[in-house]
């Protein structure tokens, strides 16, 4: 059974910090992906509201996702560089994907 998680972080800066935001949630993504138990991390832009950005992380378990949650780049990025910047974010995790029958 594929036991992998799927995170996601709706997050969002003021309008005047929107294009440094990306840039630190670009370095903070490419460090991540290095993790061992990462499997992807990819980041979005809105289109309508550039001070939003989706993250969309895929984990191998539960416990990648907490090893994630206490590595070093996390401290020093995650919670240094980009939640200053943060004025609001919505993060939510998923249990891996269920089997769905095709439709007949």
């Amino acid at each position: 059974m594929d036991r992998h998680v799927l995170v996601t972080a709706d997050t969002s800066s003021t309008p005047e910090n929107a294009d440094e935001f990306g840039r630190i949630l670009q370095k903070f993504a490419h460090a991540c992906r290095a993790e061992p138990g990462c499997l992807s991390y990819e980041i979005f832009r809105s289109v309508d509201q550039p001070e939003r950005y989706l993250s969309i992380e895929r984990y191998a378990d539960k416990e990648a996702f907490t090893t994630h949650r206490s590595s070093a780049h996390f401290r020093q990025i995650g919670l240094g560089e980009v939640l200053p910047l943060v004025v609001a974010r919505d993060i939510r995790m998923y249990d891996a994907p269920l089997d769905v029958p095709p439709i007949q």
